[in-house]
């Protein structure tokens, strides 16, 4: 009974939530006689705004050209009418009609005959109605107004939403579009090393950013050490990333939230994509299955840098000696996903989706058997990575004010690696003497979730957001195998690895209040507790936020969050590579905790750029980083045995103007940044900066559609380089650590800052009757930029000399060797749509 006391709190929570719930729809019965009628009042108010209230009460999608409702202000007055007589009250006087088609509206000028579609809602050159429910023909223009809504009229400070065509858009490396690389071009975003998808937020590390997947947790969000991100562009509908203030919903990390929303399918027709590039290959099918009830999208994605390397792999053993081995390589990553949806009515609808996500390699050495040697032997590296998402959810409108989603899901991330030795001699072709050693490391990460989130319009000036969910976890940091096999006898020794299992629950509410035209509100808290171990561990997340309109285009806003994290990643690089490991708080370890306070002013000038200031300040506590000298300590000690506690603090402004409309679009973006840590068992305790403190960076981002056959992209990327630690001393074993050997000292961590970094990519899109040609230019001016700093052994200089015990110490007088990777790289693909 003493392991179930962690449960007494969260039944209480429960109990509550059960009570509101209750509450709740006996008001949804008593508002059901209501249902398919709405009840609108607007005061000048801009009509995106009262078109989403409309199709949220109707559960009707609105298509229309951006410049129809360009400064369009409504005002209206209905109450409990039909959607016909409400349309018709909203378009009185205007020179727009409407047209109903299932469950479209498509909005045109009643002057104007040229605005037809020439396609079927269903065509993927069109946007997925579904992602904005206030879809944008694509044909006549991506319509931003998502993002200027989210600037101008919400609460939110640092949110963006990035639709497909945005990441189709942003010039890449090999020209694989990637969500992650479009948000590295973010103020206040850093990509940490070139050509890679990292994410660093405001300072922060690689593993404070919540990656989710239609809202469920996704730990591994990179291949091949984070060149390619892991979200299939293909496959994605839309995206939200919350950087500065975070609605109350998200917690669990100290530094941005981003959701990728994948798509639900089409209930028209068959339809989608197939694009071959120089390093890999993805397609996308989605279309009906039952009527217009049922759908599906399917899409898949794979590498074949395996292909691209046997040619030079096999014409390397073909000139080998015969005494060399000959060896062998191959990498490749696949991404899978899956998703049907089934809608039972406008208020009703249930969905299942998968996601499936692996790496592989393989490097290995042997004596071939063409050629005549008295020995054999075998060296070979496997690595295996990846990730397994499955999830289910009932979607339903209770009534036309409230909406609620429950859903049940299952993520896995998975690491394997393994090497292998074998040796013999020959005779005659038979072996003799054989002895093979093989060695295995796992770690893994294991959640199963279940989680329900409602929404509640009690007025057209207040909505309320609440919700709960519970977690699983199981953690298996590391377990080790090792296999023996000599004089015929094979002989399996098990590692101690240990898992830990753990339960999470969160709870929150948030409620957005209007007051007037002029002023928004949002209170939020969010109550989270993790149990391991037979501890407890609690965190209480407090959210405001403010949106204050000092004129009909000019707003200023102002923001408070608190964050707890209570699981961390191990990494010793700043690359993903599949060793490191995510962990719990266990023992007397505490949850990492930020607190942030951001400001903003935002201008919509004219109607065509939008300008925006941000400041923010963050400070926080329980950070977890690897102690000083942890390689000292015996490699078989426990991993939280080597790590330190400590604070940081992280502050700075982002500014940005974007365009979003017209045949040239874009934005430039400018962010300062100043971030720094602080740790009692490393550096000496004395406070050092951040290593992705990158105190200036500038981006530019434009897209130029020069007509209807081609489009040109260019992106520009500047910023001051990373911080790295270069070793000042080195002495030879002293005999303490007989694991470890010839190490280097520093004097302080992060006491060297890279070269200023800077690069230039274009791309050119080729518009074809089925499909488009895709040529990209990475680092245009070839500037090959310094990426980390080595030391040159050759040509530093070591002078010895005895302490007060005897062991030669060594003075260093280094030289160091800059490391410069990533030249000019072109880039072509074809995607063909049907």
């Amino acid at each position: 009974m003493r392991k179930l006391r962690f449960l007494i709190p969260v039944l209480g929570k429960l109990l509550i939530m059960f009570r509101l719930i209750c509450l709740i729809l006996v008001l949804c019965v008593a508002e059901s006689v209501y249902a398919g009628k709405i009840t609108l009042k607007s005061v000048d108010r801009p009509a995106e705004e009262v078109f989403a209230e409309v199709m949220r009460q109707s559960g009707k999608n609105f298509i229309y050209s951006s410049d129809i409702l360009k400064g369009l202000k409504v005002r209206v007055d209905v109450k409990n009418k039909s959607l016909g007589k409400t349309l018709r009250e909203l378009f009185k006087g205007t020179d727009i009609e409407y047209k109903i088609k299932g469950d479209n509206i498509l909005l045109m000028r009643r002057k104007k005959e040229k605005f037809v579609p020439k396609r079927s809602i269903s065509d993927p050159r069109l946007m997925d109605t579904d992602s904005i429910k206030v879809g944008i023909l694509r044909d006549v223009i991506v319509d931003g107004s998502r993002n200027k809504t989210l600037a101008m009229n919400s609460t939110d400070i640092g949110a963006l939403n990035v639709s497909k065509d945005m990441i189709a858009r942003t010039p890449v490396i090999f020209g694989e579009s990637d969500v992650i690389k479009t948000l590295q071009f973010e103020p206040g975003v850093s990509g940490g090393v070139e050509g890679t998808a990292g994410l660093y937020v405001h300072g922060g590390n690689m593993d404070e950013n919540l990656y989710m997947l239609d809202n469920i947790p996704l730990y591994q969000v990179n291949h091949l050490g984070g060149l390619f991100s892991a979200f299939n562009t293909e496959a994605i509908k839309n995206v939200d990333f919350y950087k500065s203030t975070f609605p109350a919903k998200f917690d669990g990390r100290l530094s941005s939230f981003m959701d990728v929303y994948t798509r639900d399918g089409s209930n028209k027709k068959l339809n989608g994509s197939i694009r071959l590039g120089l390093t890999s290959g993805a397609a996308h099918f989605e279309g009906p299955l039952y009527k217009d009830k049922t759908t599906f999208s399917l899409s898949a994605r794979r590498s074949w840098y395996e292909l691209l390397t046997l040619p030079a792999v096999a014409i390397a053993n073909s000139i080998n000696d015969k005494e060399d081995d000959d060896f062998s390589f191959g990498y490749a990553f696949t991404d899978v996903n899956a998703k049907i949806t089934h809608k039972f009515s406008n208020r009703s609808r249930v969905y299942a989706l998968f996601y499936y996500g692996e790496d592989y390699l393989n490097n290995s050495t042997h004596t071939p058997e063409d050629k005549k040697n008295d020995y054999y032997d075998k060296d070979e590296s496997r690595l295996r990575w990846g990730n397994i998402v499955a999830s289910a959810g009932w979607i339903y409108d209770f009534t036309p004010s409230l909406w609620g989603k429950v859903c049940g899901a299952f993520t896995r991330y998975y690491s394997t690696m393994s090497t292998l030795t074998e040796s013999a001699t020959l005779n005659d072709g038979e072996k003799l003497n054989f002895t093979s050693n093989k060695v295995s490391s796992h770690n893994s990460i294991s959640d199963w979730i279940i989680k329900a989130d409602f929404e509640w319009r009690s007025s057209m000036i207040n909505k309320l957001n609440f919700g709960a969910s519970m977690t699983f976890h199981n953690f298996l940091p590391s377990r080790d195998s090792r296999e023996l096999v000599a004089d015929g006898v094979t002989t399996v020794l098990e590692g101690n690895g240990m898992d830990y299992k753990a339960r999470e629950f969160n709870i929150y509410a948030e409620d957005n209040l209007s007051l007037g035209d002029r002023l928004k509100l949002n209170f939020g808290l969010h109550y989270s507790l993790f149990n391991i171990t037979g501890k407890t561990k609690f965190g209480l997340s407090p959210r405001i936020a403010f949106n204050y309109h000092l004129k009909d285009n000019v707003s200023i806003k102002g923001g408070y969050s608190r964050t707890v994290q209570y699981i961390h990643q191990l990494s010793q690089s700043s690359i993903s590579l599949p060793t490191d490991q995510w962990v719990p708080v266990i023992d007397s370890q505490s949850p990492q905790v930020a607190d942030k306070i951001a400001v903003g002013a935002y201008w919509n000038a004219g109607n065509m750029f939008v300008v925006s200031v941000e400041g923010y300040y963050k400070w926080m506590k329980h950070l977890v980083d690897y102690k000083d000298e942890y390689y000292l300590l015996p490699p078989d000690m426990q991993w939280n045995a080597v790590l330190a506690e400590g604070k940081g603090t992280s502050k700075g402004v982002d500014f940005k103007i974007s365009k979003e409309f017209g045949k040239v679009s874009g934005q430039i973006s400018y962010s300062l940044l100043w971030a720094d840590r602080q740790f009692a068992e490393r550096n000496g305790g004395r406070k050092y900066p951040a290593r992705f403190d990158n105190r200036h960076k500038i981006n530019v981002l434009v897209n130029w559609k020069i007509n209807d056959k081609w489009e040109l992209g260019a992106s520009w990327t500047g910023m001051s380089g990373n911080m790295i630690t270069l070793p000042t001393q080195c002495w030879v074993d002293p005999g303490l650590a007989p694991w470890h050997y010839n190490m280097l000292l520093k004097t302080d961590i992060n006491n060297f800052r890279l070269p200023f970094y800077h690069r230039l990519d274009l791309s050119f899109t080729r518009h074809t009757r089925h499909g488009y040609w895709t040529f990209g230019l990475y680092n245009a001016y070839c500037n090959m930029n310094t990426i980390a700093v080595r030391m040159d052994y050759s040509n530093s200089q070591f002078i010895s000399a005895p302490d007060e015990n005897g062991y030669y110490s060594y003075k260093l007088i280094p030289v160091f060797q800059k490391i410069k990777l990533l030249p000019t790289i072109p880039s072509v693909s074809y995607t063909w749509l049907f």
